[in-house]
């Protein structure tokens, strides 16, 4: 097998694994939190969980992901679920989602 193919194969595997990834994350909805100091806009894929947007706020904002609860229209959004599963969430959107760290 020749190097040139070798590095072409990869290459073409790289691309396609990472088209189906963001066809798997899908369009961005913009979230806007009250984390600390008043409102920020986030945006995010609809795929990543709401687990991520609590890690995200972990990192820009320094709230504990372990008490900190988001929460759309009064309803709390759960871990595990992607965004496009939580209702009134979808892409292309701007959401207001309440945080609260308990």
């Amino acid at each position: 097998m020749e190097l040139g193919n070798l590095e072409e194969t990869r290459d073409a595997f790289h691309d396609a694994k990472t088209k189906e990834s963001q066809q798997e994350e899908g369009e961005e909805v913009t979230l806007v939190v009250n984390a600390t100091g008043g409102p920020h806009k986030m945006s995010f894929k609809v795929g990543v969980t709401v687990a991520y947007v609590k890690l995200a706020l972990q990192q820009q904002y320094g709230l504990p992901m372990a008490t900190t609860q988001l929460k759309l229209n009064g309803r709390p959004l759960l871990d595990p679920l992607s965004l496009s599963d939580c209702p009134g969430i979808s892409a292309g959107q701007e959401v207001s989602v309440e945080v609260i760290n308990t």
